[in-house]
């Protein structure tokens, strides 16, 4: 499918110039050809028959370009011609032939469906070109030849006329027969020749070089060049008197020009008009001498037209010297110029003449005369005679050929690079087409190669060779030596004659021996090869300058540069970028065994950089280089900027700014080197993170920090240059987002925050006085760097073996290789009719990525692009690749497979019938892991026979089995990377069991832990629970990432520096780098081991009870203070955590007692005040507790027995029961809210569906106050639900409506609530409570509001917004009409309710002295990706993730367990006033 879509795309755009050219041809020009009388009339007809025929035959490639060319060449006849008058009659009856001609072709219509009209329809057009010519000659001049006489043609017009119109009638016999007599064009001449015997015409004296003409298989395929050859054809049929006569086509060794003047040549040979094609070649200098060039082209005029050889013959008749003459200008005056001038007025259309690969006919002293004759003489040949040139851009030639208005130059690089690429396209789709339809090459590997050619002709042509196989490819498939070509790109077929051209080209230019010229040739060209990007003269200059006194200069880069065209594009213009003819002349330099002499040091090259790009950075580095004016404002939003950056970043700057510190790295070790560069750092750290930001580039900076360290790491004496480097890329990867977005934050926002024990703080804090400060504690190791990337639908992520990559599988069937340092998407893979990739894996090498679908297996070549369908099973359950990504274990609906991806052999087949449960599995290094089950362990099986290698082996320990049973575990047992320990999960622990020494370590303290895995080496546990990710190493180091939303897929690199995790929706990277051992690191010391689990708060509003996030117990906390009262013991049980109701744990109405459902859903009592716990049912009885309610006066408890059926009543104080109520459960599954009146005469439970039931103590059949039937009440988006502490009504809240019950009357009616009611959302939270003095309150949490009514009216009493980032919505719990608390993984924070009129929100200190002075009073807002935004979305200052929940805020009392930080704001300059008045240095 792709490669015909690559073909189409190919004759579209063939199609597409030629419809150009031709479409409405005539409608284009009517108003020129709009002429009176009958002459007008035939000739606009004919135009208009053309014009239609060149749309009929698009597809005949050897027929369009003569077509257009006719049309073109009478429209301008047409043109010229205003009346009959002096128009032979003849002449008139030619232009009838042509329009009766053409009607017929015409109306035949389909012509392109007959392939074999194409011969015919050639001759027919090369015929009309050559009619067209004579017309349009005979209408400029016919007014001499009347003065000529008859003879005109050496025979009367009105039969020359007629041997033209011969030819027409009998090329229409043959399109009628679809006969082949191949008719050839009849051409006209001009004047007779005189009746010479062939003894006076012998010109065979005259010197011709051999092999120096035409070359059939030189020209360019079908479809390429079309431009540039239609540019040619124009000129050369371009009649007007100032048309310059000689066009040059210059470019560089191997672009294609030659193909480009064989092409032309070829198309005016099949018309009889190429008088000559000369082509130069160094390799036959002797044969193809300078000095036979005119000689040449003489006698191959002479064969062309008879005149012209008469003329030829009468000049070398009796001057036996001048036939062997040498003398340059002799032989043009006598052989060219006189033999044309001679037969000037009287010929008719153009001739051409060819001269290729000029450079290649001597060096710039033996090829002056030459250029001068055709620089100088060229104005003084006929007007109808063309001269075509070609040859690189050599500076003799240059400098000839420039500015000489009778020469029209076309340098190849001006070509349009998507131009060229298409044409390299086709040319690798016609000359591999044999290997497409195999199936070995695809449109992605064509666009590879491509791009591998870089306009390169003459590498496409060797690839192309080298894929083919002709000659070499015994052996190999075409796949093989694509992928090796890929890969290395140092194929030998392939070099070996471009580093022979390289040389030649070197060897021609410059003195090998001379020490001076090779020192100043290796500094100069290094520099280009050195360079990161392609740098102008101009930029080379300003870049190498001081740093290299000896050769620095910009006289010694052009003494070096100006002669080498051959190899090098943008040399004329001090402005334009200079480049490499390909990569592999940078290769050839740098590899001394090819180049040789020539070879170049390249880490000289990067010392030189080094140096220049430091000294650039430190002289024109300056604050607010961009004159940015607001800092409220986003770059992207600032619309002016784009221009400053052309303006006030200079090339040179830019360049240095991004590549400095490559250079620096890319050479050995030097204390100079790295002086300078400590010495940068501490001046303009800051200011070059300013012009990343503008650039774009940010990204850079972390790639830069690393490869420094890399350089200077274990240096001693530079150990201030490494601390400052480390935390230079600790504070790019922590405020590297915010930077990024805008450039004055790298000041305002990034160093404010900035630990105050870094390096980077201590730098240059005072050098801004102005900034933000932290007027609490601040934290003084630096956070872990985050960056995040949103992209919806992820379903699994893999690192590559080297840390290179990352791999992220979507759920629409595609996947995302990214760079995890810049989160730069590197490709983009589609999986046509996949949905969902579930599964990614890289081989070892990092060459292959293999990933999964349901029910395919795909590889993906990471270099040359080769998506490969691997293997299909039916519907895929699990799946479990090999670290290697050599074979791949599956489950599906019938067996377990262990496939080898190399061979497609299945290894292993387990049947599904085999299996007493579903299995873990996973690889070692030579083995498949197979665990099924506590009863029968761990079986091993060899990979290579697919054998079991011996009997299986159980986990060690008796107490394991005794708590531990399949059923219990929460996710299936994890088979390490390695293959050698198996990792087993129940929520509270993790048992890591390394099978091979049968050692069992025990991880506890990490409740409720939802998923593990470990590191490739074992070495690093990564355990996901609801707080975030913990790593361990084996030596007990911990490091806690805390995440604020709920993280399903999680990575960890195989070196365990780098993190991925994900929530499906975005993609978090974390740095760990250090993390074990660092100070610098804060999370080791600080972060919450445990989650924050949300707060049940007494019905009296005094009390709450948290689990403490430091050691795991339980806390009874003070409302108004928030310090705890009460320690409790409290074991793990899923009624305490996030997901559970508020009816499976509770205080009791006056705070006596706390009670919640355990693990085994019993029911424990905690009295508060003495810490002791009774459990419900007592003596071990056997229950399955759903909830539990207190009566108002706390004697009594009720409980709810899923497994009865019942509803309990005890006795709390003597465990006893007091009454039992059946109620029917079974049928509509476990409640998940359920609550009683305060004496227990009332008792409603709720189910997920949106039922509710509702029965009295009395009466306990359930009752449906809607339809007054004994069913329950059916409320879809049923909220909450709560009983009046008289019972005497109840409401009941969906989202919907609100009902008011009334319990004594059964009589209800619906709430219509007032004011602004949102719409429902995903995000909405709606429920009951009552206040202290029995008010009851409806309250609803939706789209950041919290909206508070009086349940009984409807009036709202206020709404106000809730303080929290929109995106991390964290547990909420309300407290009266004055509080609420919300519990994210690690903070609980208590916030006023109170509408804070005239707050503008701008406070973030309990120290009013620290409020924003400067600032509208509109209100801030901090938002979730962490910008404090006021009106209209502009930006304040930007806080990094670890101090959101912890802000001081005007709303927050205060945080559990925590000291919130502070903002000091008082002197925070911002927007217009930013700039000042910042001190730098």
């Amino acid at each position: 499918m792709d490669i015909d879509r690559e073909m189409l795309d190919s004759s579209v755009h063939a199609a597409h110039h030629a419809l150009e050219r031709t479409r409405n041809l005539t409608g284009k020009h009517l108003e020129h050809y709009n002429k009176p009388g009958y002459y007008g009339q035939v000739g606009i007809s004919v135009i208009n028959r053309l014009s239609t025929f060149a749309n009929l035959v698009q597809k005949f490639a050897d027929v369009h370009p003569y077509v257009q060319a006719a049309w073109t060449i009478i429209s301008s006849v047409v043109n010229v011609v205003t009346d009959t008058q002096g128009i032979d009659q003849s002449v008139l009856d030619l232009f009838e032939t042509l329009d009766s001609t053409y009607k017929f072709i015409d109306d035949t219509g389909d012509i392109e469906s007959h392939p074999s009209y194409e011969r015919i329809l050639s001759t027919l057009a090369k015929q009309t070109v050559e009619c067209a010519y004579f017309i349009r000659d005979y209408a400029k001049k016919h007014n001499f030849w009347t003065r000529v006489g008859k003879n005109v043609f050496g025979e009367p017009i009105k039969q020359r006329v007629q041997s033209y119109q011969d030819a027409f009638a009998k090329l229409l016999t043959e399109f009628r027969s679809h006969s082949a007599l191949h008719t050839e064009i009849t051409v006209g001449r001009l004047l007779e020749c005189n009746q010479l015997t062939s003894e006076n015409l012998d010109l065979h004296n005259l010197p011709y070089a051999a092999a120096a003409g035409l070359h059939t298989g030189k020209q360019c395929l079908p479809g390429t060049r079309v431009e540039v050859l239609d540019e040619i054809i124009d000129w050369i049929n371009n009649d007007n008197d100032n048309c310059p006569r000689l066009f040059w086509l210059a470019g560089p060794a191997g672009a294609g020009k030659s193909a480009i003047a064989h092409s032309i040549a070829l198309r005016f040979k099949s018309i009889r008009r190429l008088g000559s094609l000369f082509c130069f070649d160094r390799n036959y200098s002797i044969e193809r001498r300078r000095e036979k060039v005119f000689s040449t082209i003489a006698r191959d005029l002479a064969d062309l037209d008879p005149q012209i050889k008469s003329e030829l013959a009468k000049a070398v008749k009796n001057e036996t010297s001048l036939r062997s003459t040498i003398d340059l200008q002799l032989q043009w005056e006598k052989f060219i110029l006189e033999p044309l001038r001679a037969t000037s007025e009287v010929s008719t259309g153009p001739i051409l003449v060819v001269i290729d690969a000029l450079d290649e006919s001597g060096d710039p002293i033996s090829r002056r005369e030459l250029l001068k004759i055709l620089a100088k003489e060229i104005a003084s040949l006929p007007g109808n005679i063309r001269f075509l040139v070609t040859s690189r851009p050599e500076k003799d030639i240059i400098l000839t050929f420039k500015s000489q208005s009778h020469i029209r130059a076309k340098m190849m690089d001006t070509i349009p690079e998507s131009e060229i690429d298409h044409d390299i396209l086709t040319y690798f789709r016609t000359t591999l087409e044999v290997e497409i339809k195999e199936g070995s090459f695809g449109h992605v590997h064509l666009r590879r190669l491509v791009d591998l050619s870089q306009g390169l002709f003459q590498w496409a042509y060797l690839a192309s060779e080298f894929l083919t196989g002709l000659g070499n490819g015994a052996g190999s498939t075409a796949t093989e030596r694509y992928q090796d070509l890929i890969e290395t790109q140092h194929i030998q077929s392939i070099n070996d004659p471009l580093d022979t051209m390289y040389n030649q080209i070197l060897s021609s230019l410059f003195d090998s021996k001379s020490t001076r010229v090779m020192s100043r040739f290796r500094s100069v060209i290094g520099s280009i090869v050195a360079a990161s990007e392609p740098l102008s003269l101009n930029n080379l200059v300003a870049l190498r300058g001081e740093n290299i006194p000896l050769f620095g200069k910009e006289t010694d880069i052009k003494v070096v540069i100006q002669y080498m065209g051959s190899l090098l594009s943008g040399i004329d213009d001090p402005s334009s970028t200079i480049r490499p003819l390909h990569l592999s002349f940078r290769e050839y330099l740098l590899d001394h065994d090819r180049s040789r002499e020539f070879w170049i040091d390249p880490s000289h090259c990067h010392r030189d950089f080094a140096f220049g790009c430091l000294r650039t950075l430190m002289e024109e580095l300056r604050f607010n280089i961009c004159n940015i004016s607001n800092s409220h404002i986003r770059n992207i939003d600032n619309e002016s900027l784009p221009g400053r950056v052309s303006s006030s970043i200079p090339l040179q700057l830019s360049y240095s700014s991004r590549f400095w510190a490559l250079h620096v790295s890319s050479t050995t070790f030097d204390t100079l080197l790295a002086r300078k560069v400590e010495k940068f750092l501490r001046h303009g750290f800051l200011l070059w993170l300013e012009v990343l930001s503008i650039l774009q580039a940010v990204s850079v900076a972390v790639r830069s920090m690393s490869s420094v360290i890399a350089w200077c790491s274990g240096k001693e004496s530079h150990e201030t240059l490494y601390n400052f480097v480390v935390d230079g890329k600790r504070f790019v990867q922590l405020f590297g987002g915010a930077i990024a977005e805008s450039a004055p934050h790298v000041y305002i926002s990034a160093l404010p925050f900035c630990p105050q024990s870094s390096i980077i703080y201590k730098t240059f804090i005072n050098h801004f006085p102005n900034i933000l400060r932290i007027a609490s504690e601040p934290i003084h190791g630096w956070p872990l760097g985050q960056r995040t990337i949103e992209m919806p639908g992820i379903q699994c992520v893999c690192f590559s073996h080297r840390g290179q990559y990352l791999a992220v599988g979507l759920d629409n069937g595609f996947i995302k290789v990214l760079d995890p340092e810049t989160l730069e998407i590197l490709w983009t893979i589609e999986l046509p009719g996949e949905d969902c990739v579930y599964a990614v894996q890289f081989s070892t090498g990092d060459k292959l990525l293999i990933f999964a679908t349901h029910t395919s297996i795909y590889s993906f070549h990471i270099l040359s692009g080769y998506l490969t369908l691997e293997t299909s099973f039916p519907r895929v359950l699990e799946l479990s690749f090999s670290q290697n990504a050599k074979f791949v274990a599956l489950l599906h609906d019938f067996e377990l497979i262990v496939q080898n991806l190399e061979t497609k052999e299945n290894i292993i087949n387990i049947p599904v019938e085999a299996l007493e449960r579903t299995p873990s599995f996973g690889f070692s290094d030579v083995s498949f892991i197979t665990y099924l089950g506590m009863d029968i362990g761990i079986q091993l099986w060899n990979l290579e026979t697919g054998a079991v290698l011996h009997v299986p082996l159980r986990p060690p320990l008796p107490d394991f089995y005794d708590e531990w049973s399949d059923h219990q575990l929460l996710d299936p047992p994890i088979i390490s990377p390695d293959g050698r320990q198996i990792i087993f999960n129940n929520n509270i622990r993790l048992y890591i069991w390394n099978f091979r020494d049968n050692s069992l370590i025990t991880l506890e303290g990490y409740e409720p832990i939802l998923r593990s895995t470990m590191t490739p080496d074992g070495d690093i546990v990564m355990i996901r629970c609801y707080g975030g990710i913990i790593l361990r190493d084996m030596n007990g180091n911990e490091m806690h990432c805390e995440t604020t939303n709920d993280i399903y897929i999680s990575a960890i690199s195989k070196d365990g520096k780098r993190l991925a995790i994900s929530d499906n929706s975005r993609l978090n990277i974390v740095e760990l780098d250090g993390w074990q051992s660092s100070a610098h690191i804060h999370h080791s010391q600080s972060t919450p081991r445990y989650p924050a689990t949300p707060m049940v708060v007494s019905s009296d509003e005094k009390y709450f009870l948290v689990k403490s996030t430091e050691n795991g117990y339980y806390e009874i906390c003070d409302v108004e203070s928030g310090r705890p009262i009460q320690k409790l013991c409290l074991e793990y049980a899923e009624s305490l955590d996030y997901h559970s109701p508020r009816s499976s744990r509770d205080f009791s109405p006056m705070s006596r007692y706390f009670g919640y459902i355990s693990g085994e859903h019993a029911v424990k009592i905690c009295n508060i005040g003495s810490g002791t716990i009774r459990n419900f049912p007592p003596d071990n009885q056997q229950a399955d507790v759903g909830a539990i309610a207190f009566s108002q006066d706390e004697e009594f408890i009720a409980i709810l027995d899923l497994s009865q059926g019942t509803i309990q009543l005890w006795n709390i104080d003597s465990l006893k029961i007091v009454d039992s109520l059946t109620i029917p459960t079974a049928q509509y599954g476990e409640p998940p809210k359920f609550k009683a009146s305060s004496t227990f005469q009332y008792f409603a439970y709720s189910f997920s569906y949106g039922g509710i039931f509702l029965f009295s103590r009395t009466q306990p059949a359930p009752f449906d106050f809607l339809t007054s039937s004994c069913e329950p009440v059916r409320l879809n988006d049923l909220e909450d639900f709560a009983f009046s502490s008289d019972e005497k009504y109840m409401l009941i809240s969906s989202n919907s409506k609100i009902f008011h019950l009334n319990l004594i009357t059964n009589e209800h009616r619906v709430i219509t609530l007032q004011g602004n009611v949102p719409a429902a959302d995903l995000r909405r939270r709606r429920f009951i409570y009552f206040t202290r003095n029995s008010d009851t309150r409806l309250l609803d949490i939706t789209s950041g509001l919290y909206n508070i009514w009086d349940a009984f009216s409807g009036e709202i009493i206020y709404s106000v917004s809730l303080e929290y980032p929109d995106k991390w919505i964290p547990k909420f719990t309300p407290i009266g009409d004055q509080y609420y608390f919300t519990a994210t993984k690690s903070y609980r924070r208590m916030l006023t309710l109170d509408n804070m009129e005239g707050d503008d929100g701008t406070c973030f200190s309990s120290n009013e002295q620290h409020r924003l002075q400067t600032h509208d009073g509109s209100f801030a807002k901090l938002c979730s990706d962490g910008w404090v935004t006021a009106r209209n979305n502009e930006i304040l200052f930007w806080v990094p993730h670890d101090y959101h929940q912890r802000l001081h805020t005007s709303r927050l009392k205060y945080i559990v367990g925590k000291k919130p930080t502070e903002l000091d704001l008082s002197s925070f300059v911002h927007g217009q006033l930013w700039t000042a008045p910042f001190h730098i240095m």
